[in-house]
């Protein structure tokens, strides 16, 4: 069985959160389950591209905006990758050297223009019969409005009995545009426009769940929240609930191994005690912290979605009532809250990265002794997965993937959670990770049952696979 994905995002190519790590994943474990499934993404001018050879499997053109847009399909040789890698080639769209953002830290002015050309570019090589996929399974509203054209587009016709798979990674952006965008979308049917529509706009990820075979989100409690919420996209879950799962993601153990990860200064031989040990004095002697002490850590994107701006308050109140704590943070997005955990930066407590490093990323898990995500939501998280792997435990918000993946008991726990979403709440999960900490035959025990856990792809991606092959059957 043939799958194609399509996405904005396939690390190790381009990668800006979590959709990345799972299109550079899955792929490779679907193959165990008799799955090709191959992946194409927009071809941007970042460094990965720089030096790759291409060939060329596809060309062609379409009318945007007044200009006809020349484009290529070309595969990339030799990637490294366990699957092949495709990328859509269009001039003046995407070859920039950031995946979404400009250099003022906002959205690019032509965002709906080449999400467009993206998805018309992927749906005319897919309606070209060289290419013999059975499914498609698109990534995030970016790639939302391909099931709607697979079904009623004009020049699309030969992907009307196609199924397609729609992954939501994050239900909070939804890809809408005013309808004055019309002319920009390839031809369609004009008595299914109400389809492409909610809230009297061109609605991306409403449009894919309408019009999707099957629609997941990255894990089962997050569908469950999207359903349940007050909110006008819940009553459109609600009427397409009956196709509507949730598949918990996976992480690549084979990438995220402390006996062989390249990134880390530190591998482990055997002890967990030793290789924690080891990386922390190592991380202590050249950030300057004390590898005495606890460590707290957050890793991930500036934003209040993420619970940012709860850390530098949680952080001050936990240190104002027992110095004995170091905090290690790396990250970027928001610039307010970039600021507001650059000016917590103090020499030997709290080291700030106001970046994103992948290696940093590594040696810190591999370092610290605790996590923190303090999401507000959180459609699955692989932070804590990551953590676990690497027997750092997780301090968490209960909510989404987070619920279903970290558990607060004396007995059989994986981390420290909470149900508020207010600095006060993450303070005293902190402070009761560190009473653990200080008691280290119960710590030892912790950090034991997090690095037993195994979240690879292997269970995750039998589920796709079992849910493509019945949509082939159907």
């Amino acid at each position: 069985m043939k799958v194609l994905h399509v996405s904005t995002e396939c690390y190790p190519a381009a990668k800006a959160g979590g959709m990345g790590d799972v299109v550079g994943s899955l792929p490779k474990y679907l193959k165990k389950h008799g799955i090709q499934a191959d992946v194409i993404i927009p071809k941007y001018a970042t460094k990965w591209f720089h030096d790759k050879a291409y060939e060329t499997v596809f060309s062609g053109s379409f009318y945007q905006r007044g200009s006809y847009i020349q484009y290529a399909i070309q595969k990339v040789r030799s990637s490294g990758l366990d699957f092949d890698l495709y990328c859509a080639d269009i001039p003046g769209k995407f070859d920039r050297d950031s995946i979404y953002l400009g250099w003022d830290g906002h959205g690019f002015h032509d965002e709906i223009d080449r999400n467009i050309a993206f998805q018309r570019v992927a749906l005319s090589w897919l309606n070209d019969e060289s290419t013999n996929y059975d499914l498609v399974h698109c990534h995030d509203h970016m790639t939302g409005l391909i099931p709607f054209f697979m079904k009623y587009g004009y020049e699309f016709r030969s992907l009307q009995q196609m199924p397609s798979f729609f992954t939501i990674h994050n239900a909070a952006y939804y890809g809408q545009m005013s309808w004055n965008n019309r002319d920009v979308l390839p031809a369609f049917e004009d008595q299914y426009a109400g389809l492409l529509d909610w809230d009297n706009t061109i609605h991306s990820l409403a449009t894919a769940v309408k019009c999707a075979t099957v629609v997941n989100t990255v894990s089962p409690s997050y569908m469950e929240e999207i359903i349940n919420v007050n909110s006008s996209l819940a009553y459109l879950f609600r009427g397409e609930k009956h196709k509507c799962i949730g598949i918990l993601n996976g992480i690549d153990n084979d990438e995220w191994d402390t006996k062989t990860d390249q990134l880390i200064k530190y591998n482990r031989k055997s002890s967990w005690v030793d290789f924690k040990q080891k990386n922390k004095e190592i991380f202590a002697e050249e950030y300057g912290l004390d590898p005495n002490k606890p460590w707290f850590s957050f890793i991930g994107r500036f934003s209040e979605q993420k619970g940012v701006d709860t850390l530098a308050p949680a952080i001050q109140a936990v240190y104002e009532q027992n110095n004995n704590a170091c905090f290690v943070i790396l990250g970027s997005g928001d610039k307010r809250l970039e600021h507001q955990i650059s000016s917590i930066e103090t020499p030997g407590i709290v080291k700030t990265f106001i970046m994103y490093n992948e290696a940093i990323a590594h040696q810190i898990y591999a370092s610290c002794d605790f996590i923190l995500m303090p999401s507000r939501f959180e459609p699955c998280g692989l932070n804590q997965m990551f953590a676990m792997r690497y027997g750092t435990i997780p301090v968490v918000r209960s909510t989404g993937g987070l619920k279903d993946t970290v558990v607060e008991s004396a007995e059989d726990g994986t981390g420290f959670t909470y149900q508020g979403s207010n600095s006060y709440e993450l303070a005293e999960a902190m402070k009761r990770a560190q009473s653990t900490y200080e008691d280290h035959n119960n710590f030892k025990k912790l950090r034991t049952r997090c690095t037993r856990k195994n979240f690879s792809w292997d269970k995750s991606a039998e589920e796709y696979a079992n849910q493509y092959k019945k949509l082939k059957h159907d």
